[in-house]
């Protein structure tokens, strides 16, 4: 989506300082402080708010070494002061009115928020979600080095969780882990999370739909909000963060993260997305001519994508996937996808499992 060197945001990494200088408190490790301290990165050196994550890689090398922790993506991240972090002050800046009011956010509305705007803390993971039946999973791929995949992940999952367990508490149900594998590391997790813990081909936090308000699928979740939160929710202080953090970024891809974000909550229009990017529905309209597309033809890909990974993965039912993609009605999203497609989606589902 960002076509850039692949960065890391200086406040985690303030604070991932802070918590290994408590941490080393903590242990009676005092002396060891200054040895850890005189490895800092400089981070005057490097303009901006960001950091390349092949340096920090460099950075959490040395930690672990001085350190001496296999656990320590864990256990630096649960002592972080997460509210210190410029994301988490704007995810909070979106989801606290709300909460005020007592009238709060879809809880998938607020798994979206996290997912697609975690990569302003750290580009070294890739977080994916999947929507299910009862149930919405976070999924966590690394893209650096073995050794530092490890910590990297731990410290995504904890950052994750405990973002969601600020606005959402207590309805973790499971955690899957695929970069451990003996009986003690299942432990720690399990202290760690107080969930059941199993082993998987995957790294996964899977939480409750149905604890909230006993919605019975991810579609009525969205659906029952849409006049409530749809027309009063916006997403600008955290793409006021995107803006200022990657201005190279298309406005194609701008587009793309707010229906991604929004669909299924807030009817997908121009005037919304301008709106929140801060611009006019004029300019948002020349920005996207300047870059030979339009926001018609954004909002059909990213519809087209996400209803070929809905069929693809068998979770929900058409219904819910309309909604889940805007639309109306059950018979708009079939005239839409005939359209796309040139067949029904339960024929479409069956051409891909034949075609696998």
């Amino acid at each position: 989506m960002i076509e850039t060197v692949s960065s890391t945001h200086k406040s985690i990494m303030l604070a991932i300082r802070q918590a290994a200088t408590l941490y080393l408190f903590e242990k009676g490790r005092e002396n060891d402080i200054p040895k850890v301290i005189d490895n800092f990165l400089p981070l005057d050196n490097y303009q901006g708010n960001r950091v390349p994550v092949v340096d920090v890689v460099k950075e959490v090398h040395i930690l672990s070494d001085v350190l001496q922790d296999n656990y320590l993506g864990l256990k630096l991240n649960m002592l972080v002061d997460i509210e210190s972090l410029p994301f988490y002050k704007a995810v909070s800046d979106c989801i606290r009115p709300f909460n005020e009011t007592m009238n709060k956010l879809p809880f998938l509305l607020v798994c979206r928020i996290v997912r697609f705007f975690f990569f302003l803390i750290t580009q070294s993971i890739s977080v994916v979600i999947t929507a299910e039946k009862e149930s919405i999973r976070f999924d966590f791929i690394s893209s650096v080095t073995e050794r530092m995949s490890k910590n990297q992940i731990d410290g995504a999952m904890i950052l994750i969780y405990r973002v969601m367990e600020a606005f959402h508490p207590d309805i973790l149900k499971k955690v899957y882990i695929s970069h451990r594998n003996t009986p003690y590391e299942k432990e720690c997790y399990l202290s760690t999370f107080r969930v059941p813990i199993e082993f998987s081909d995957t790294t996964s936090l899977v939480y409750d739909l149905q604890c909230k308000n006993h919605y019975k699928n991810a579609a009525g979740l969205l659906v029952k909000s849409e006049e409530d939160v749809g027309k009063r929710f916006f997403i600008n202080s955290l793409f006021n963060i995107v803006s200022a953090e990657f201005p190279e970024m298309s406005y194609e891809a701008r587009c793309e993260m707010i229906i991604d974000t929004m669909m299924g909550v807030s009817l997908p229009t121009r005037s919304y997305v301008a709106q929140s990017m801060n611009i006019s529905v004029s300019t948002l309209k020349r920005k996207l001519y300047e870059e030979n597309t339009s926001f018609q033809e954004i909002l059909d890909k990213v519809r087209k994508r996400l209803v070929e990974k809905y069929l693809k993965e068998k979770q929900l039912s058409t219904t819910d996937i309309a909604y889940l993609l805007g639309y109306k009605s059950h018979s708009q999203f079939f005239k839409a996808f005939k359209l796309w497609f040139g067949m029904t989606p339960k024929s479409y589902q069956k051409f891909i499992s034949k075609h696998k």
